[in-house]
C-alpha cells in the first residue's frame, strides 16, 4: 500500500524570548523500562462477528499499511462446530472457530502474533448450561467446578485445530472479564477461583506442542487483585506467560494497570481491549469521532504505555470509531457522517500509525516534566502528555496536546543528536511529515499547536550509544523480542543481517 504524507515547511531552532509564551521542560534520562511488543485490535466488526473480508486485515497488517498493527485478537467461540445458524445470529459469517481463518491466516502472513480469548467455554461447562453470561434470566454463569479440568484440554483442542489449518495461536487469555456479568457470552471467576484454576490444571495445557503462551484473565478493570494472588503464588506464576486487561471505566483504571504490571515480575503486560468514546446512536445514526475525541484516544494509547503496557489492543478493528471503515451508513439519506468507507482507513487509524510504526520494538525511557501529567476532572481532557522511546538509533517523543493554546516545549535529551524528524497531527491534517533544522546537541525548543499530536524523531549516534550505556539492564519486559527494522516481531533472533533487539539496533 502506498504511503501518503503533507509536507510541511518547519522552521524550528531556539525560540527567542519575545517569541517564548508557557514553556513545558521535558528531561528524558538513559533509565530504561519495558520494550513495547507491539499494537493491535480485535478481528470483529460487530459483536461476536469475525471479520472475513482479508482485505480489512491485510490493510492493517502488511509492511507498509499506515495503522502498522502486529497483534490479532479474536475471540475462542465456544461453538466448535459451527452449529449455530444464522437465525440465532443475524448474519452470515460462520460463528466458530473456522469463521476467523481468513483473518488469522492473512495476519500472520505479515508476520503479525494472534491473540485467542475466550468468551465463554462451552456450555456444558458451565452452571448455566449456555454460553451466554446469564444476565437476562438472572443466572450467573459459571465454569463448573467438575469442568475445571476440561478447560485446558478443550484449549488444546482449539489450538490443534488453528494449528491444523495454517492459523496457529501464539497467545490463549484464560477468560475475557471474568469480574463482569454479562448477557452475552461471558464467564465469570473470582480471583481465588482463577488462581485455584490455574494451580490445579494449568499444567494441563501444551505449550510446547504449541508454542502457545498462557495470558491470565483480562478483567475489566484491570483488576490487580486477579493477578496478585497469581503472580505471589510460585505454584500458579510459573504457568502465566504474561498479565493482560482492559482499562474501562477512569483513568484510575490505567493506575490497577501499573499496579498489575508490579506484580508481572518480568512477563508482559498487555492491554488487551478499549474502546473510546463511542457517542452511541444518535437517532440511528453515528458520528465519525471529532478531533478531542481523537485525541483522548492518542491519550488513551499514552497513558497505557507510560502505565507499563508492553501492547495496546483495540477493540473492534473496523467500525466508524476504530481504524478501518465498516462500511455502515446507519441512516443513508441523513448520515452525519460520510466517509466511514468500508476498506478505508480512516483518521484514527493513522494516529494508531504514528505510534504503531515507530514504537514497535521500541524501549520506553522514564521522563520528568516541568508540568502535571495528572488526570484533572474526569472526563475534562486539560493536559499535556509526553513520553519517550529509544530504538536503535533512534530516540522518539510524544507530545499530545488537548489545550487550546500552543506551548513551547524545551526537550532535554540523554545523548547528542545531529538531526530530528517530526511527524504531527492537528485537525484536518493528520501525519504532516518533515525534517526539522536543527543544531546538533542535546537541547532543543520546539513550538507545538494547539489541540495536537506530534512524534519527534532524534537520531542518535551508535557509537555514542554504545559508549554511553554498555552496562544497561536488559529492559523488562520482553527483553529478548527481536524485531526487524520496519517493527515486524521475528520468532528467533537472525544469524545475520540488522535489526531491533532488546530497543538496540544490532548487525551481524
Amino acid at each position: 500500500m502506498r504511503r501518503f504524507f503533507l509536507s510541511l515547511i518547519v522552521a524550528t531552532a531556539s525560540l527567542s524570548a519575545a517569541e517564548a509564551q508557557t514553556t513545558i521542560n521535558l528531561n528524558v534520562t538513559t533509565e530504561q523500562k519495558q520494550t513495547i511488543t507491539g499494537f493491535g485490535a480485535a478481528a470483529m466488526e460487530a459483536l461476536m462477528r469475525p471479520i472475513q473480508d482479508v482485505d480489512i486485515i491485510r490493510t492493517a497488517f502488511e509492511p507498509d499499511s499506515p495503522i502498522g498493527l502486529n497483534i490479532l485478537r479474536m475471540e475462542m467461540s465456544a461453538n466448535m462446530k459451527g452449529d449455530i445458524t444464522k437465525a440465532d445470529i443475524g448474519w452470515d459469517t460462520p460463528y466458530d472457530w473456522h469463521g476467523y481463518l481468513p483473518a488469522v491466516r492473512e495476519a500472520k502472513s505479515h508476520g503479525a502474533l494472534i491473540l485467542a480469548t475466550p468468551w465463554s467455554p462451552p456450555a456444558a461447562y458451565k452452571t448455566n448450561n449456555s454460553a451466554s453470561g446469564g444476565k437476562d434470566d438472572g443466572v450467573h454463569g459459571k465454569l463448573k467446578e467438575s469442568s475445571w479440568g476440561s478447560l485446558f484440554t478443550w484449549f488444546n483442542t482449539f489450538l490443534t485445530y488453528m494449528q491444523a489449518n495454517d492459523a496457529s495461536v501464539d497467545v490463549v487469555a484464560l477468560q475475557n472479564e471474568p469480574d463482569w456479568w454479562v448477557s452475552y457470552n461471558g464467564c465469570e471467576y473470582t480471583p481465588q477461583e482463577m488462581h485455584d484454576l490455574v494451580k490445579q490444571y494449568a499444567k494441563r495445557l501444551n505449550k510446547d506442542k504449541f508454542g502457545v503462551r498462557l495470558l491470565g484473565g483480562e478483567p475489566l478493570g484491570f483488576n490487580p487483585e486477579y493477578y496478585r494472588l497469581l503472580m505471589e503464588d510460585p505454584e500458579t506464576a510459573q504457568y502465566i506467560d504474561l498479565i493482560g486487561g482492559h482499562v474501562y471505566g477512569d483513568y484510575g483504571r490505567k493506575k490497577n494497570l501499573a499496579t498489575s504490571a508490579g506484580y508481572a515480575a518480568g512477563k508482559e503486560v498487555w492491554m488487551t481491549e478499549h474502546l473510546i468514546n463511542p457517542r452511541g446512536d444518535n437517532g440511528g445514526i453515528r458520528d465519525l469521532p471529532t478531533w478531542q475525541e481523537q485525541l483522548d484516544f492518542c491519550e488513551d494509547v499514552n497513558e497505557c504505555l507510560i502505565n507499563g503496557a508492553t501492547a495496546y489492543i483495540y477493540w473492534y478493528l473496523a467500525k466508524e470509531y476504530a481504524f478501518i471503515g465498516d462500511g455502515t451508513l446507519y441512516d443513508q439519506a441523513t448520515c452525519l457522517s460520510p466517509g466511514n468507507d468500508r476498506g478505508k482507513v480512516l483518521d484514527r487509524g493513522r494516529l494508531m500509525g504514528q505510534f504503531a510504526r515507530q514504537l514497535k520494538g521500541a524501549t520506553r525511557l522514564v521522563h520528568t516534566s516541568s508540568l502535571n501529567n495528572s488526570p484533572t476532572t474526569p472526563g475534562v481532557n486539560q493536559r499535556f502528555e509526553m513520553s519517550a522511546f529509544l530504538k536503535g538509533d533512534s530516540l522518539i517523543v510524544n507530545a499530545i496536546d488537548t489545550l487550546s493554546r500552543d506551548f513551547n516545549l524545551h526537550v532535554t535529551l540523554p545523548y547528542n543528536v545531529d538531526r530530528a524528524h517530526r511527524i504531527q497531527s492537528t485537525d484536518g491534517n493528520i501525519c504532516a511529515e518533515s525534517d526539522l533544522d536543527i543544531t546538533p546537541g542535546r537541547d532543543f525548543t520546539f513550538s507545538v499547536p494547539a489541540r495536537s499530536f506530534t512524534t519527534y524523531v532524534f537520531h542518535v549516534d551508535d557509537e555514542q550509544l554504545a559508549v554511553s550505556h554498555p552496562k544497561v539492564a536488559a529492559p523488562r519486559p520482553a527483553a529478548d523480542a527481536v524485531y526487524t527494522l520496519s517493527g515486524q516481531r521475528l520468532e528467533r533472533e537472525p544469524s545475520h543481517g540488522i535489526y531491533i533487539k532488546a530497543g538496540r539496533k544490532v548487525v551481524r
